[in-house]
């Protein structure tokens, strides 16, 4: 007990020093910048797909994803304010004194070894002219005649120069206050005694336990809200780390529009919500228009216009089965909400997530990449029977590639890869159609059969047990290519038939393959004389990119194409409610920064004393500063001349 009390002076007298707070005010900055360059409060799941496992690990040990609210942080300022606070304490008291102290003992000798001393020589000496031409050059005046009848003038202008000491000090402390006010401090202590414990699990807000719910009476809070139009809400999501809390708010948010306008690029230009805020005691009710830099303040709360997101759109889509000659089917869905389809005799569960209406592409136009407004997309996961899922987003209209117009629909298997692309060419019409009927007819045996035969009449016109055997192999090859694409005949290449014929052979294969699409092609324009599909000037083109769409469904993980016919588009809101006790003090510590900052740099402290000895005409001038600069010699040298002038 001795040793600690003894060992307390010292203690202290490191927090007091200007080296700790210094030191404390460099973690402060480190610690912003990383704030700065690390985005806060991301979803988890970014951090993870940025900076992988381990370091994201790492990062979310040192709490770097919300760091202004880090109990580090949140230590660093409490160990600042002490800090500070002992330096003003301390040093305050003597910068006053100093402030009020006009220094009327100085010495002749010390005053004649001043850089700025002069002897000015005096033929009528008056008090009263002498003050008022240091009073006109802003100098606060103190005179005193000594026991031995001189009489020493001291004056001094720029003294707030050392109140700037004092206005920074005390700027870092309300700053700091104002930053722990707003730190969370006190949630952080609920969660330490366990009183609040972070929801993880997806809940409906009646499930969620006492303990996830935080009260009007938190003391301060940044929260998020999403908003459909016409809907109604008086809670917000508080995020935690990878789960939230549920903040129960003063007022009933309504959200009755949200409009948004783009660029002609498809980019949003603004965005705004018209809000209708009621308060829950009162019943007080205030309708305002809110958006990015027009916020609403309500019983102390602030909502912020922050983002838009889908609010539930209305889909109307066809369902294509990419591998079998079935007719399309209708689909009805709403964003957010899952269906469940049964294909091939496997159960999928589609879970819709997004639809945008805009989506911003680099399109190559003439002979560069520009960004251009590709028309609307829907995202969502498909599910099968063991929960497996992939990500799929699929857009509405078809998009030019290298020339050639397609579907386009990507894939992937986790968020953290890139899209693989399906892409179904549209045919003379612009439509998926085309396509279509060119799966319908590769399925189609009779269809199928009639076309391998006008390939092998070519080859064999004559007939005979050779075009039979040819038939034969046609056929084999296009029904291995239906059922598995280009890898399955490459595979039975492998397996049958000699390293040195596999290229030749495959290039006979493909070459067959392209010449029954045409035919197929052929074979339904005879039989369809109105059909305007595939109207090219040339279907090569077209077939190629079929052959090539159709080989690559294999790969597109789901037997089914969704094709999006309609939609009803729905929007929400983002908000963001801003519960910011601290906001005032962190606004006036930043007033009182500047003030003090400008009291030190741009005022400088002079002094002057004047001393007229009894038995001697001249007077003694001399001035300092506490900055010597080129401005103050010719400032020294201008009042000597004007005492001279004065005087003489």
């Amino acid at each position: 007990m001795a040793q600690s009390t003894k060992n307390l002076p010292s203690f202290i007298h490191l927090l007091s020093t200007m080296r700790f707070a210094i030191t404390m005010l460099c973690f402060i900055g480190i610690a912003s910048v990383i704030g700065t360059i690390l985005k806060q409060n991301e979803p988890y799941e970014n951090y993870i797909i940025k900076f992988g496992q381990f370091w994201f690990e790492f990062f979310e040990a040192m709490g770097l994803y919300n760091v202004y609210q880090a109990f580090w942080f949140l230590l660093i300022l409490i160990f600042l304010i002490i800090s500070t606070s002992f330096c003003v304490s301390r040093n305050s008291p003597k910068i006053l004194k100093e402030y009020k102290k006009f220094q009327l003992n100085a010495r002749e000798r010390s005053l004649k070894s001043f850089k700025h001393s002069y002897e000015i020589p005096v033929k009528k000496f008056s008090t009263s002219k002498l003050e008022k031409l240091l009073t006109e050059n802003k100098f606060r005046v103190k005179k005193q005649t000594n026991k031995n009848g001189d009489l020493i003038i001291s004056a001094k202008k720029g003294d707030l120069q050392k109140l700037g000491y004092i206005f920074t000090h005390l700027a870092i402390i309300i700053i700091s206050i104002g930053g722990l006010m707003d730190g969370n401090l006190v949630l952080k202590m609920q969660e330490l005694t366990g009183s609040k414990q972070i929801i993880y699990e997806d809940l409906a807000l009646n499930d969620v336990p006492e303990s996830g719910k935080l009260t009007n009476s938190n003391f301060s809070y940044r929260a998020q809200m999403l908003l459909r139009e016409g809907e109604k809400q008086s809670v917000a999501v508080l995020k935690a780390k990878e789960g939230y809390f549920i903040q129960d708010l003063p007022f009933i948010v309504g959200l009755n529009d949200f409009r948004i306008e783009h660029y002609s690029t498809g980019q949003p230009k603004s965005f705004e919500s018209d809000l209708i805020v009621e308060d829950k005691e009162t019943g007080e009710l205030i309708k305002k228009t809110i958006n990015v830099n027009t916020p609403l303040t309500f019983n102390g709360v602030t909502i912020y216009q922050s983002s838009f997101e889908d609010g539930g759109s209305e889909l109307a889509l066809d369902v294509w089965n990419l591998h079998s000659a079935e007719k399309t089917s209708k689909m009805e869905s709403i964003i957010f909400k899952k269906n469940e389809l049964v294909i091939n005799n496997q159960t999928y569960f589609f879970e819709f997530n997004d639809f945008r209406k805009f989506n911003i592409l680099d399109i190559e136009i003439g002979n560069e990449k520009k960004p251009t407004n590709v028309g609307p997309s829907f995202i969502y996961k498909v599910r099968n029977q063991s929960g497996q899922a992939k990500e799929y987003q699929t857009y509405q209209y078809p998009m030019m590639i290298d020339n050639s117009s397609y579907f386009v629909s990507g894939m992937r298997k986790t968020p953290q890869e890139d899209y693989q692309y399906l892409k179904l060419p549209a045919d003379a019409n612009g439509e998926i159609n085309g396509f279509m009927i060119f799966r319908e007819l590769l399925h189609s045996p009779q269809i199928l059969n009639n076309a391998i035969k006008r390939v092998v009449a070519q080859s064999f016109p004559e007939g005979g047990e050779k075009s039979q055997i040819y038939f034969e192999g046609v056929d084999r090859v296009l029904s291995g290519f239906i059922e598995g694409g280009y890898s399955q005949i490459a595979e039975s290449i492998d397996t049958t038939l000699p390293i040195e014929d596999q290229e030749r052979i495959a290039n006979s294969y493909i070459k067959i393959i392209f010449l029954v699409g045409k035919e197929l092609i052929t074979i339904y324009e005879l039989n369809n004389i109105e059909a305007d599909n595939f109207l090219f000037e040339s279907n090569h083109k077209f077939v190629q990119e079929s052959l090539t769409g159709f080989n690559d469904s294999f790969f597109y993980g789901l037997p089914i194409f969704l094709e999006l016919k309609n939609y009803v588009h729905v929007q929400s809101s983002g908000l963001q409610l801003t519960k910011s006790p601290g906001q005032f003090w962190v606004y006036l510590g930043s007033i009182l920064l500047v003030l003090g900052i400008f009291c030190m740099i741009y005022i400088q402290e002079v002094r002057l004393w004047i001393l007229k000895k009894k038995d001697n005409k001249d007077i003694l001038l001399a001035l300092t500063t506490n900055r010597h600069r080129l401005e103050f010699d010719q400032f020294a040298h201008k009042i000597s001349q004007l005492m001279k002038k004065t005087f003489n």
